[in-house]
């Protein structure tokens, strides 16, 4: 028969214990006086959380263990710290083969364990032959859940956890009503996005913490005419869309084409319903193709941005000149002989820094470090035909060599950003620049 001490008096953060915890708040600037709530994803792992946006992330300092804020997950260490020796209580809600591990900071596996269970609240026993701090995780069908231990003595016993049977009097785990802890695993390093939504707007911050902090959230209207709020993202001084623009006033096959006549267009989609096109894959995913013309929606509203046209973004927004790319390409790393020159610039691999984390072919995936997310959404060929989808981004930019438009081609193959002028008639995705 296992006896337990009493928790009579325990405090949420000596008993529950998610690593070593890096803190991180948000508060709301701009357009938004709040922010509603964060998803926060860690790009390497690709493994997220969604909060409210008036609570606490806790990223834990893990060997990639996710916590989930699943209540009947919930359990305790105790005691903790402890010399040698410990327990780990869990709630676990239904009979069923239980997971542990137990790894050191460097992220080694030193002991692990396995045991069916029934229902209840489940004690394993755990032994550390070695003083240092170290993560426990336990996986259950409902995920796995991540504790920090502390060990300040040894016994000599060795490393083991080994399952002890259903702790004496039931459930002893203190019951947190109204408490819930947002938890991502973390190492140091990894790259957080996070993507903040506050009414209809959202902006995107990505950052590699390596203390707690409070963001600063500020949020701007980038509304197409549809009313369709984009998400943006601030890259050293500039504002950016942080997805493809998708407004789609029309559709046509890829067989059709001009240099003078505006042309949208949606990967893969041959006909001219408009509301089938938005129905595809491709729309909801790449947004829209446009030629030229139509992306400098030639005899639209005039810009307040660098005196260039509004083009096809949304108003405060504009199509960014060549000049606004070199600032973007500079801010994450290019040299400046590399970003003044053509073809392919590999200089700080800004391709890497741009490129989404997911959706590319062929391990084509950036780190997205800049939050820019870019999308290989293909482009249609100014004969006819579309292609290169999930190989290729390609931006149009606002400027002009004599007759042929500047653009921004990013692939799966390198991580580089290559600058090429091309005829007005290709389909090109777009992405706006804030004013």
């Amino acid at each position: 028969m296992l006896k337990f001490f009493t928790f009579a008096i325990l405090s949420l953060s000596s008993v529950v214990l998610f690593g070593q915890n890096l803190n991180m708040t948000f508060t709301a600037a701009g357009a938004s006086d709040k922010v509603d709530s964060v998803k926060a994803t860690n790009l390497r792992s690709a493994l997220s959380v969604t909060l409210p946006g008036n609570d606490t992330l806790v990223l834990a300092v893990t060997a990639g263990i996710t916590t989930l804020s699943d209540p009947n997950l919930r359990g305790i260490v105790f005691p903790n710290p402890f010399s040698g020796m410990t327990t780990l209580v869990a709630n676990i809600q239904k009979a069923q083969t239980v997971f542990l591990e137990v790894f050191n900071l460097s992220g080694q596996s030193v002991a692990r364990g396995e045991a069916f269970v029934q229902p209840g609240a489940n004690a394993f026993a755990l032994s550390l032959s070695k003083i240092g701090i170290y993560m426990v995780s336990l996986t259950t069908n409902l995920g796995t859940e991540g504790f920090k231990v502390i060990c300040t003595e040894t016994t000599g016993v060795g490393n083991s956890i080994r399952h002890s049977g259903i702790a004496q009097g039931g459930n002893l785990i203190p019951n947190f009503k109204n408490t819930t802890i947002y938890t991502l695993g973390y190492w140091i390093g990894d790259i957080i996005l996070y993507r903040c939504r506050g009414g209809i707007h959202t902006t995107i911050i990505t950052d590699s913490p390596t203390t707690s902090k409070s963001y600063e959230v500020t949020f701007a209207p980038c509304t197409d005419p549809d009313g369709k709020s984009y998400a943006i993202v601030k890259i050293g001084v500039q504002t950016w869309m942080a997805e493809n623009l998708a407004w789609l006033p029309a559709v046509s096959a890829s067989s059709k084409g001009s240099d003078s006549l505006k042309y949208y267009y949606v990967y893969n989609y041959e006909d001219s319903v408009v509301a089938a096109a938005k129905n595809t894959s491709n729309y909801k995913l790449y947004g829209a193709l446009y030629n030229r013309t139509a992306a400098m929606n030639e005899g639209g509203k005039s810009s307040s941005g660098r005196g260039s046209i509004q083009s096809v973004c949304p108003t405060g927004w504009h199509l960014p000149d060549d000049g606004e790319w070199k600032i973007l390409e500079k801010s994450l790393g290019m040299s400046q002989p590399d970003a003044d020159t053509v073809n392919l610039r590999s200089s700080g691999e800004v391709g890497k820094k741009l490129k989404s984390s997911a959706n590319w072919f062929e391990n084509g995936n950036g780190s997205n470090f800049s939050g820019f997310t870019a999308l290989a959404g293909g482009y249609r060929n100014t004969h006819g035909g579309f292609g290169s989808v999930g190989n290729y981004a390609l931006f149009w930019s606002a400027s002009l060599s004599d007759t042929l438009a500047w653009y921004r081609s990013i692939s799966n193959a390198d991580n580089g950003v290559s600058r090429f002028t091309t005829l007005k008639s290709h389909g090109f995705s777009v992405r706006c620049l804030k004013n």
